[in-house]
Formats: structure tokens, C-alpha cells, sequence
């Protein structure tokens, strides 16, 4: 009796991992300190608040969280619109629409990060 020929080995499937969620970070952090996840949730609500007191305009507009990263947030100013240009792929003109003013919030990994990284 003849074998079948063998059939080509299955093309293992790139499986993409999905980020944690808050829910299970908060479960991973109170096993490791073995303290309850309600005290583990009132922390990261704590360090939420100290962030957003330290980045609003009373506070210094910088925060950095030791070993991870430094937020920052700059004022973008408002910009006029009503200028007419022209589109340089298309070559159509075109009217510009006025942008508000805004914050903006940006969170840069300290060196740190980047070393245990590489």
C-alpha cells in the first residue's frame, strides 16, 4: 500500500497580540502587590489626577513618571482661515478653515525606556 504524499507543513498564523486592558493591568498589578484591586484602581486614578494638575496651566506643564516617561503640553495658537490656495496635486483652489486654539499633549519615553527597550 502506497502513502498519501505529505501534505506541506501549515503556515503558522501571525497571531497579533492585543494591548492589556485597564481591567487586567489593574488584576496583573494587585496579584504582583498582593493588595485588592479597588486599592489598585484608587491608585492609577491618584497618579491620573497628580498628571493632570502638573500639566494644566496652574500646575508646571511637565510631568515626568520615573522610568517610563515625561508628558508635556504645549498652548498651539488659533489660526485665521478665509486664505485661498491651490492644491498641488490637483491644481483646484481652495479656501482654508480656521483652527481653534488647543493644547497639545505630548508623552516622550525617558531614557530609560529606551535602554531596557533595545
Amino acid at each position: 500500500m502506497a502513502k498519501a504524499p505529505a501534505k506541506p507543513a501549515a503556515k503558522k498564523a501571525a497571531v497579533a497580540k492585543k494591548a492589556m486592558t485597564k481591567s487586567a493591568f489593574v488584576a496583573h498589578l494587585a496579584a504582583k502587590a498582593e493588595i485588592t484591586k479597588k486599592q489598585v484602581d484608587a491608585v492609577l486614578d491618584e497618579i491620573i489626577e497628580v498628571i493632570k494638575t502638573e500639566v494644566s496651566a496652574k500646575g508646571s506643564g511637565k510631568f515626568v513618571f520615573p522610568n517610563l516617561c515625561r508628558v508635556t503640553v504645549t498652548r498651539k495658537d488659533a489660526v485665521k482661515g478665509g486664505e485661498k490656495k491651490i492644491n498641488r496635486l490637483t491644481g483646484a483652489e481652495y479656501v482654508t478653515k480656521p483652527k481653534p486654539a488647543y493644547n497639545q499633549v505630548k508623552l516622550r519615553p525617558v531614557k530609560a525606556l529606551k535602554d531596557a527597550l533595545k
